[in-house]
Parts: structure tokens; C-alpha cells; sequence
């Protein structure tokens, strides 16, 4: 018997709009009802990921951000936190880029970016919540950053960020693509399996009862972890052969995780 539903929100949760449709969200609310752990699980800012939950669905839910970054509990307590050392984050975000990728950086309750990226001002319509300008490589200080993202928006970015990979390797760190034209960076400790894996133990729910839904690289461990791991048709092909076993549902804009919650475990 299941007792946990995770999922992740972009590409998953999300229709195609950036949106949670009314249907996704009352049928959380019934899984809700029903006893059921909610755990939204994003490589979305805290603050994101806090108004979601509470607005646009209307649960209590553990919140994971920024990838396992934080854990937040349905109470608002923060459960964990893992920063990028302060070395590192100076030395990731002093890269030189081309004009077409864009660099942002989660620090504290805020979200920087080195240029005005209209590409990701669309995927905000939700929650409102949006980046402020700045110069990363000139920043007051680099405590406090939870991820750094890369994110390109032509070709040739792409290509400068598969040349710049090397650069990432360092055992401090956690990288990876979550889709072929964004990169991310967390503490090395920021998974979002492990960060499930954390919950479920407070919760006392045996990993074999949760079920958890993703479409991207950054979703790999949690849905490994979890009893049932569902990937969504729309997912990265990278992830699908990386989990060759793994059951694949349909896709993000036909409100796929709402439909099989509402079948199986309703």
C-alpha cells in the first residue's frame, strides 16, 4: 500500500503552460485527504516552490528546492539546507559565457541573474516569483547560493556548455544537465533522492510505499529511491535509457500524474 506521492513540478506537475491545472490540483487535494505525504520535489527556488504549494494547490506538503538544496516541512520548518561553498560558487559563476547563456544563481530568499532572460520569465506565470539583474562576478559575497544555473538559448551555448563541463568536477559539487540546454550546480549533498529519502524516514514511510514522478536527469535518484518511480513521456531520453525498467506514463500536458493518481491510488 502506498502512503507518499512525490513529484517534481517543471515538465511533470506543470502543464505546458507552467501551470498546475484545477483538475492536477483537486486531485491533490483528495490524495491529501486521503492521508497521503505529499512531497513536491523541484529544482525550483524555496520561495517558488513555498507559493506553489500553498496558492496554487492548496495542500501542506513538504517542499524539496534547488534540487535537494532545502527541505522545508508542511509547517514551514526547514528541515535541511546544503550551500555551495563560497570558493566555488566565486569560481562557477566567474566563467566567462557566450551572449546566449544565461547564468543564474539562487541566493537566500533570492533569485540573480547576470542578464534579463525573457525564456524564463514565461515559466513564472504561476507563482510571480522573478530574478533581479546583478553582476555575479562581483557579488558583495557568495554565501548562501543553493544553485547556479546555465542555461543556453541558442546552438553555440549548448556547445560552450558541453566544452565547459570539465570545469565543474569537483568533489564538493553536484552537476548535471537537466536538459540539453541547462546545466546545474548544487552542493554535493543536494540530490533530490537522498533528500526523499530523509523524508519518507521522518514520515516512517518505507521507501517501497512511495511513488514519485519526474522528466529530467535531476529527478534520476529520486525515482530510483522510490518504490515505483513513474517517468513521464515527455521526459529527456537520456533519463528513459538510464531507467530502462521504469514505468512511462503520458506527458505533462495531458495532466499525467493527476490521471494516475486518480486511477491507482485514489
Amino acid at each position: 500500500m502506498y502512503k507518499a506521492i512525490i513529484t517534481d513540478l517543471d515538465g511533470t506537475l506543470f502543464n505546458g503552460e507552467s501551470l498546475i491545472s484545477d483538475y492536477s490540483a483537486e486531485v491533490l487535494r483528495q490524495a491529501e485527504k486521503k492521508g497521503y505525504t505529499i512531497i513536491i520535489a523541484t529544482g525550483r527556488h524555496h520561495a517558488d516552490a513555498d507559493y506553489i504549494v500553498r496558492n496554487a494547490l492548496g495542500i501542506k506538503a513538504y517542499r524539496i528546492s534547488s534540487n535537494g538544496g532545502m527541505i522545508v516541512s508542511p509547517e514551514g520548518r526547514i528541515i535541511a539546507r546544503h550551500l555551495i561553498k563560497e570558493d566555488l560558487a566565486e569560481k562557477l559563476l566567474s566563467i566567462e559565457v557566450p551572449e546566449k547563456v544565461y547564468v543564474h544563481l539562487y541566493k537566500g530568499d533570492k533569485w540573480y541573474a547576470d542578464k534579463h532572460d525573457e525564456g524564463s520569465v514565461c515559466h513564472q506565470a504561476l507563482s510571480g516569483f522573478m530574478f533581479e539583474t546583478a553582476d555575479l562576478k562581483n557579488m558583495s559575497d557568495y554565501t548562501d547560493c543553493s544553485k547556479i544555473c546555465f542555461i543556453a538559448r541558442d546552438d553555440e551555448g549548448i556547445r560552450f556548455m558541453n566544452d565547459t563541463v570539465e570545469q565543474f568536477k569537483d568533489p564538493r559539487l553536484s552537476f548535471f544537465f537537466t536538459m540539453a540546454r541547462c546545466f546545474e550546480a548544487m552542493d554535493k549533498n543536494a540530490d533530490k533522492g537522498m533528500a526523499v529519502e530523509q523524508v519518507l524516514r521522518l514520515e516512517g514511510i518505507n521507501r517501497s510505499q512511495a511513488v514519485a514522478f519526474g522528466d529530467g536527469m535531476n529527478d534520476k535518484s529520486m525515482l530510483e529511491y522510490a518504490g515505483k518511480g513513474i517517468i513521464m513521456g515527455n521526459a529527456v531520453e537520456e533519463l528513459k535509457n538510464a531507467l530502462p525498467y521504469n514505468e512511462v506514463t503520458g506527458p505533462n500536458t495531458e495532466d499525467s500524474v493527476a490521471r494516475y493518481i486518480e486511477k491507482h491510488l485514489l
